[in-house]
């Protein structure tokens, strides 16, 4: 297929802690267009990190109304208006200059919570200073009925600082891949330009919300991508071989290789039963349909950075870089992909 082409949009940020941002616009609107593939979110800030579940997408976004905190907002799968926009609560006083950054949201199958990373750090630094991995209704997102601190040693002593990718497998269980962030000088034109952070993704481990205990999961160390399995297990991909899917079934202490990709993996996601994977050149995704032999690519002419399903189609959201010049960044949007 044709790459798809993206538009380069500015970015206009402030840095004032402002009240919370509450959504009252329009009535709402159908998507824009009915093809495939089309462009679900038009901020000229960075929407990232979607997820859906039922027909809700929701997402991390900051288009600047909230100075320079993220927030976390809620559209229809298929496009339209959105729903709903939260930020994080305002400073409890005038000592507080936290930066507060919502990142990585997922709702509960049945809707009513919603998990996500609450991240704060200083105005002036590039560093985290803390990262929680909470739950809190989905009405009501400022105020958690569980947290977790995100700074965490495995079993084998490696310490993870950031949580990805997170995903629901019932009401009490959250599923992530265990990271590691780590804060970088970009290089270009003979000198350091810009600060970036990268992440090292290290493992599958289960958080029980009951207990607050996490582990890894059996037969999914060094994983780094994954996808759910409507059956039961899940898909992965490992560190030692980024090309090879395999599939752990439910109770199983370790997993078989079912395909291999083109390419190195990056993020996977199971459209409508067939894996998708985002491979290492971030601007092409690959899928392998296991039932009919058959596989496919789609080109994107900027960098794509994350995929997740929209369950019960053949379609999947993706977040897709403004600009392809990695120096000159100025976020993404996302987009509604669908497989032939």
């Amino acid at each position: 297929m044709r790459p798809v082409p993206f538009l380069l949009l500015a970015l206009a940020a402030s840095c004032a802690h402002e009240s919370p941002f509450v959504w009252g616009g329009p009535d709402t609107l159908p998507p824009f267009g009915a093809t495939v593939p089309r462009r679900l979110t038009f901020n000229a800030g960075d929407d990232r990190n979607p997820s859906v579940t039922g027909d809700l997408l929701v997402f991390s976004r900051f288009d600047g109304s909230h100075g320079r905190e993220r927030c976390l907002a809620i559209l229809a799968a298929q496009g339209g208006t959105l729903h709903r926009t939260v930020c994080p609560p305002p400073p409890v006083s005038p000592a507080d200059t936290f930066i507060n950054t919502w990142v990585e949201p997922v709702l509960s199958p049945d809707g009513g919570q919603i998990a996500f990373v609450w991240q704060r750090g200083a105005p002036a630094s590039y560093y985290t200073w803390t990262r929680d991995l909470v739950v809190a209704p989905a009405s009501d997102p400022s105020h958690p009925t569980f947290t977790w601190q995100a700074w965490y040693v495995l079993p084998d002593g490696r310490i993870a600082t950031a949580v990805a990718k997170p995903t629901w497998l019932g009401p009490t269980t959250v599923r992530f891949l265990a990271s590691y962030e780590r804060v970088f000088k970009v290089k270009g034109g003979g000198s350091e330009r810009l600060t970036d952070t990268a992440t090292d993704v290290y493992a599958l481990l289960d958080l029980e919300l009951t207990t607050g205990v996490a582990g890894v999961v059996h037969g999914a160390d060094s994983t780094i991508a994954y996808a759910p399995v409507a059956t039961g297990g899940a898909w992965l991909v490992k560190s030692s071989d980024s090309t090879r899917l395999l599939f752990l079934a439910p109770g199983a202490d370790s997993a078989v290789a079912v395909a291999t990709f083109s390419g190195s993996v990056v993020d996977l996601a199971n459209v409508g039963g067939v894996p998708v994977a985002l491979l290492a050149n971030s601007g092409t995704v690959a899928w392998i349909d296991l039932a009919a032999g058959t596989a496919g690519q789609i080109g994107a002419s900027t960098p794509i950075r994350r995929i997740v399903p929209v369950p019960g189609t053949r379609r999947f959201v993706a977040e897709v870089e403004n600009t392809a010049d990695p120096l000159a960044s100025i976020g993404a949007n996302l987009w509604l992909f669908g497989l032939p």
